[in-house]
């Protein structure tokens, strides 16, 4: 973790700086690099952020899995094999989510940057 550093007085005081603030103001500055005027470049590097944040993975893993049916909830016209198929389809989607966010934590995916 980073920190910031401030000099008061006689002494030197240290205090933390949270990802999301380095985040901040990593996005902030490639963003004030590209013309303001062109917001699909604008959303394109946001995107590019975003994906890249394990964070992100979680919560679309969180997402699909607060989509899968449950027990008792009105189903309308499907039949039990289409929300058993959906449930294993948004199970399988919610566990790649998961999957991805670990491997971004890990850095694994760094190594294949290149090869891209």
């Amino acid at each position: 973790m980073a920190a910031a550093v401030s000099w008061a007085a006689d002494k030197t005081s240290v205090r933390p700086t949270s990802v999301r603030t380095l985040l901040r103001h990593e996005v902030g500055r490639i963003l004030a690099r590209i013309d303001l005027d062109e917001p699909i470049r604008r959303r394109a590097v946001q995107e590019s952020v975003s994906n890249a944040l394990a964070c992100t993975w979680r919560r679309k893993a969180d997402l699909l899995e607060w989509a899968r049916p449950r027990p008792g909830e009105y189903a309308g016209q499907a039949t039990a094999a289409e929300l058993a198929e959906r449930d294993q389809l948004l199970a399988a989607q919610a566990k790649a989510c998961r999957n991805k966010a670990i491997l971004l934590e890990l850095h694994i995916l760094d190594d294949f940057e290149g090869e891209l």
